[in-house]
């Protein structure tokens, strides 16, 4: 493999002069690769906005180099082979392309003429055909993939496609409608994928006051995987995207892997959640049972209390009464059914009354307050 060898003060000068897009086509690394090395040697490099500020002329500031960087001042970079889109750096992107590429039975070349295509292009290119001689046609019966491109490209985006969806048949993936019945959708590992293809256009602004603008195709193609900000898109630029099917197959399936992972964790959570829950309700059932328990005790106690208050009452009565001969047949009954309403109340004697229960007994300990309301004139 050919390399590049650059001192620190090179390396820095670079990576403030060219986006890193540009130079992961120059050198055999990742994004990520790169900021790696840089970080390695203590070399700055743009933030996020820098480009762009750059782009219109607006005031950019570039940071000074660190010259007191201790380690060797000898930076050496792989350059990129033709067309080879593996990086050296250990990224699991580059380790799955690399992975797809080394596999010798890969359909990853782009015929220049549909042979035997999948039945997925077969049924697109049956639709398309069908559309030219009737405007509106329309079988939602047959699946068929999203095109929306030119008609100079239109035969050039079939072959693109035909061949990416039989790569990622040969890598074990499937097709399927989701649950709203669109699609098809790529299917890894039991994970949905949007994707379509389509043209860029350009957008030129109309010179007159509310009037649209004119989108203008540009010949170049762009394949996009998923929906809404999860999307990511490949289009042509140094490499073509029949050169990118690989790296392509290797973003949906690492993507299918992290959707899994994060499936795994929401799983584990909602179970941890339910038990959480689980324990919750049964310390909930366990403090209201001993809640009720502790008032019954309470109750039992004010209750007992009471009866004993009750009986000192009823025996001062009836010695009152036979000190002062008043001890009546009419009291001595009065006496006799007060003992029996007491030893009712009292917890320790529990005798059955079958007028009165329990709810009769709070109510006769309970202190009612005095209507407050009052009227406002």
């Amino acid at each position: 493999m050919e390399v590049k060898e650059l001192t620190r003060k090179e390396l820095f000068d670079l990576v403030w002069s060219t986006s890193l897009v540009k130079l992961t086509v120059q050198y055999a690394y990742s994004n990520e690769g790169l900021k790696n090395i840089c970080k390695e040697f203590e070399i700055p490099m743009p933030d996020v906005g820098y480009w762009t500020k750059l782009k219109f002329k607006k005031e950019v500031e570039k940071p000074t180099l660190n010259s007191l960087f201790q380690g060797e001042d000898k930076i050496i970079l792989a350059l990129r082979q033709d067309k080879n889109l593996v990086n050296i750096d250990k990224s699991p992107i580059t380790t799955r392309t690399k992975e797809i590429i080394s596999e010798s039975k890969s359909p990853l070349i782009v015929a220049e003429k549909l042979g035997k295509p999948d039945i997925l292009i077969q049924n697109t290119k049956l639709f398309f055909d069908k559309k030219k001689n009737d405007g509106y046609f329309m079988d939602e019966k047959i699946d068929m993939i999203s095109i929306y491109v030119e008609k100079n490209n239109f035969n050039r985006a079939l072959r693109i496609m035909d061949t990416f969806i039989k790569l990622l048949r040969y890598r074990g993936h499937s097709f399927r409608r989701d649950r709203n019945n669109r699609g098809p959708r790529i299917v890894v590992n039991d994970v949905e994928f949007h994707f379509q293809i389509r043209e860029k256009n350009k957008r030129i602004p109309s010179d007159k006051p509310y009037s649209s603008s004119t989108f203008i195709p540009t010949g170049i193609l762009i394949i996009k995987i998923g929906e809404s900000f999860h999307a990511k898109e490949w289009n042509d630029g140094t490499l073509k995207l029949e050169n990118q099917l690989a790296k392509i197959v290797a973003t949906i399936e690492l993507e299918a892997d992290k959707e899994l992972v994060w499936r795994e964790e929401c799983r584990i959570n909602r179970l941890k959640r339910e038990e959480e829950e689980k324990l919750r309700i049964e310390f909930q059932k366990k403090r209201e049972n001993e809640l009720k328990k502790t008032k019954q005790l309470f109750n039992d106690a004010i209750f007992y209390n009471n009866a004993k208050i009750v009986r000192e009452y009823l025996n001062d009565i009836e010695v009152t009464a036979v000190k002062n001969n008043q001890l009546t047949n009419e009291l001595q009954g009065w006496l006799n059914w007060a003992i029996d309403k007491t030893d009712w109340f009292d917890p320790l004697t529990k005798k059955e009354d079958s007028l009165l229960n329990n709810s009769d007994k709070e109510e006769l300990i309970s202190i009612k307050k005095n209507d407050t309301s009052f009227y406002r004139y």
